[in-house]
């Protein structure tokens, strides 16, 4: 009986840890977006906008040739990636840094911003 019980022990602190450390990666996640949240304008291009919104919804806008193009996105601040879901089901994702209401999206190498966008 004694060992059912250290059994059935072990099992609820492997499943409570299990629901704690889910509820912190959602947390994560909702800060992370938090922070990337508004409006931001291509440096050089102002044209080109990226709005993000904090539910990890977003859209690019090019008002110019017509564009608005829809994503969903996440921000993982820890491996600095930024990855986008396009309505056509098309996936990227990129190496990226944000400085205050400076956002660097850098080549793949993640040694050169490909573009640098500035928070309005």
């Amino acid at each position: 009986m004694r060992s059912f019980k250290s059994v059935l022990f072990v099992i609820f602190v492997a499943a409570l840890t299990v629901n704690l450390a889910g509820c912190k990666d959602d947390d994560d996640d909702k800060a992370a977006s938090e922070k990337i949240a508004g409006t931001w304008y291509c440096e050089g291009f102002p044209e080109d906008i990226m709005v993000f919104n904090a539910d990890g919804t977003g859209a690019y806008i090019r008002a110019d040739e017509g564009i608005n193009d829809a994503f969903t996105f996440s921000l993982d601040e820890k491996a600095g990636t930024l990855s986008i879901l396009w309505s056509d089901g098309e996936a990227e994702s990129w190496p990226v840094s944000i400085d205050g209401n400076r956002m660097y999206l850098y080549e793949s190498d993640g040694i050169e911003p490909a573009e640098v966008y500035v928070r309005g």
